[in-house]
């Protein structure tokens, strides 16, 4: 081999290390300075049952936190607590928080029987019958419901025995034809 070719091969090499060492740095950076401190963070929050962060595999794709609770008693404060919480530690990244439930079909049935009162609450704003409505439907199989709403979102918990329902429900106006 001639002297140039040795000097491509080396370059190649040092460029494939320093290629390997950024990554792994960038791994251990997203592993022990975001993903471990924000477990750590949001298991601090009462209620919560178990964390889940996963990063994204594309850049423009928000990180997944996916949790699940105990049996809450105030679905709000504790949802604000985690986005708290989460914008702290992921800064100017975006995420998307998945909750986690235990729910049934009884009380997913439930809710599509309920939703009927949300739909009609975002449109005309009458949360008070929401509410009303809401546990009167769910006291006819036993179960009990909890509203909870604020300038974003209507918070929706159902609960029967040990099973517990999140319905989280934006209040930012959807266009026509479009999904939630």
């Amino acid at each position: 081999m001639n002297i140039t070719t040795l000097k491509l091969i080396r370059g190649a090499i040092v460029f494939m290390a320093t290629l390997l060492l950024l990554y792994g740095a960038q791994f251990l950076w997203q592993k022990y300075y975001i993903t471990v401190p924000l477990n750590r963070e949001l298991q601090s929050v009462e209620g919560v049952q178990s964390v889940a962060v996963e990063k994204p595999s594309k850049i423009n794709e928000p990180v997944n936190i996916n949790i699940s609770f105990n049996n809450i008693s105030n679905f709000q404060k504790t949802y604000a607590q985690i986005n708290e919480k989460s914008v702290q530690a992921l800064k100017n990244k975006t995420y998307k928080i998945n909750i986690k439930d235990n729910g049934n079909d009884e009380l997913e049935k439930l809710y599509f029987d309920i939703n009927m009162y949300v739909e009609k609450a975002l449109i005309d704003g009458s949360f008070p019958s929401l509410a009303e409505k809401s546990n009167e439907i769910a006291k006819h199989i036993g179960a009990r419901s909890n509203i909870f709403i604020d300038d974003k979102y209507i918070y929706l918990h159902i609960t029967k025995g040990d099973k517990c329902l999140y319905k989280l429900i934006s209040r930012q106006s959807r266009g026509v034809g479009e999904l939630k």
